[in-house]
C-alpha cells in the first residue's frame, strides 16, 4: 500500500478550502497557464476538483503556489495540475509538488493513471525534458497566452511504474 506523504523535505502540501479559491485562480491568472492546464471542455461533476492543496515552504509556510487533482473519470484516470509561482519557488520545487501529488492520488483513489499537461515553459521547474519516456503526446501551438502559441506536452504516469520506480529507487511507500 501506498502512503499519502503530503511533506517532503522542503515542502508541504496543506488542503485548499473554499476561501483559498479566489486566490487560486489569481494565482494561475499572474503566472499564466503556462504551468499546466485542463484540457477539453468539463461535462459533468467529476471534472470538479478532486483535491487542491496549497503548495508551501516547510521552513517559513510561505504559499508558493498549488497543486489541484481535477477531472476524476470512471476509467481510473485523474489530472493533475501544479500551478507554481517560478519567481519565489526555487529550483527543484515544482519537481517536489508533483511527485508529492501523484504519490497522494495513487494512495488515496483507486486510479490506475494520472495525467498531466504542460507547456515547455514549466519544464526546467518540473524537472522534465522533452522526450521523457512518460510523454505521451504533443501538440503543437495548442495553447494561446500571453500572445503567443505554446506547444502543449502530455505525460502519463502509470500506477504500476510508479510503484516499481520508487522500490527501485528505495523510497519507502508503505507504512508498517
Amino acid at each position: 500500500m501506498i502512503f499519502p506523504y503530503t511533506m517532503s523535505r522542503r515542502i508541504v502540501l496543506n488542503p485548499a478550502t473554499a476561501a483559498d479559491r479566489a486566490n487560486f485562480y489569481q494565482h494561475v491568472l499572474r503566472t499564466g497557464l503556462g504551468s499546466s492546464r485542463q484540457s477539453g471542455r468539463a461535462t459533468n461533476a467529476d471534472s470538479r476538483p478532486h483535491a487542491t492543496f496549497l503548495v508551501a515552504l516547510r521552513s517559513s509556510g510561505e504559499v508558493l503556489g498549488f497543486s489541484a487533482l481535477h477531472a476524476l473519470d470512471p476509467a481510473g484516470h485523474i489530472r493533475l495540475g501544479v500551478y507554481l509561482d517560478t519567481r519565489r519557488a526555487r529550483l527543484g520545487i515544482g519537481s517536489e509538488a508533483v511527485n508529492l501529488s501523484i504519490n497522494y492520488a495513487f494512495a488515496t483513489l483507486d486510479i490506475d493513471k494520472i495525467i498531466v499537461q504542460t507547456t515547455q515553459v514549466s519544464f526546467a521547474s518540473f524537472g522534465v525534458r522533452p522526450g521523457n519516456n512518460s510523454e505521451r503526446a504533443v501538440l503543437p501551438e495548442h495553447v494561446y497566452f500571453r500572445g503567443r502559441l505554446w506547444d502543449l506536452h502530455s505525460f502519463e504516469i502509470l500506477r504500476q511504474e510508479w510503484i516499481e520506480e520508487a522500490n527501485l529507487d528505495g523510497v519507502l511507500l508503505t507504512r508498517h
